[in-house]
Order: C-alpha cells, then structure tokens, then sequence
C-alpha cells in the first residue's frame, strides 16, 4: 500500500492511500466488485442529459461537496482488521509513505500522520455511538432511516479504523 501525503498548506495535509494489487490475475473481493460496479455506474448516470438519474448525481454531488477532505483522505486507508495487524508486525505488508521533500521534512512525517488519524478520532466515536443509538429510535418510523443509520454506523466504523492504521506504530 501506497500513502500519499500532500501539503496543502503549511498546517493542513492531504493524505491518499493506494492499494497495491497482490496479483494482476488475482480475482477481485466481492466487495471489490460492488464498488466497481457503483462507479461505472454513477459515471454512467453522470453522462445522462437530463431525468431522474442526473437529478440523483447532482444532489449526490452537493451532498458529497460537504464532506471535509479529511474524511475522504481516510477513506481511502485500509480498515486495521487483526489480520492486517500481524501481517504488519511480521513484516508482510508495508506502508510506503511518499511526500515532496521539498515541503515537508521527513522526522515530520509520522507526526502529521498521528495528528490527521487522531484529530478526527474523537469525533468519529462520537457519531458512531449516537448513530447506533439512534437506530432503535427510527427502526418504528421507516426502513430508509433505518438502512442510513446502519450505513452511517458502518462508514464511521470504518473510518476510525482506518485512523488506527495510522496509528498503527510498525505500519509506518
């Protein structure tokens, strides 16, 4: 895996992770394969004149504008799942970070990495805890609170552990 640390300013940094494939014949996850297929088809949708469907991506669009860089940054990390902890402490897989030295000094890296897992951790935690609380109080009402409930549960989850990866001392 691949992390790109990108200074935008000289306080704030952008962070992308990329995942090296294992194998090029390799057979992609299931879950691999859903999130392919909902790209090709929100660009799919995106190309359409008019209706409902470029209706839908341009209040998706609005809607995602919202979204601080940051989260976006982190969803692109990988969750630390137990696995992926003993393949890191055994030496299995590796984190390469790759930054312009030109901008950033490299004794600084594992701090701004700490500081954009850890100053979003908190919150994160919080949402997940009142999400999951709020999901027996809207299961009455509707099905689709419900489902954005659970995907929101699911999306904070995985952010925070994804900002464990990075804490994650031997991933760096």
């Amino acid at each position: 895996m691949r992390l790109f640390l990108l200074p935008i300013s000289t306080r704030r940094a952008l962070i992308y992770s990329e995942r090296i494939p294992q194998r090029p014949d390799a057979k992609l996850s299931i879950v691999d394969r859903v999130i392919n297929k909902s790209s090709e088809t929100w660009a799919r949708w995106e190309k359409e004149e008019g209706g409902w469907k470029r209706w839908v991506t341009r209040k998706g669009e609005s809607i995602f504008k919202r979204i601080p860089y940051e989260e976006w940054g982190l969803k692109s990390i990988p969750a630390l799942s137990e696995r992926r902890k003993i393949a890191l402490k055994e030496g299995k897989e590796n984190a390469e970070v790759l930054f312009p030295g030109l901008f950033l000094n490299e004794a600084k890296v594992p701090e701004i990495l700490r500081q954009l897992a850890q100053e979003r951790q908190s919150l994160h935690r919080k949402r997940l805890i009142w999400s999951i609380v709020g999901m027996p109080i809207s299961a009455p009402f509707a099905l689709v609170p419900m489902y954005e409930s659970l995907d929101r549960v699911w999306k904070l989850q995985f952010a925070n552990t994804a900002a464990e990866y990075l804490i994650f001392p031997s991933s760096i």
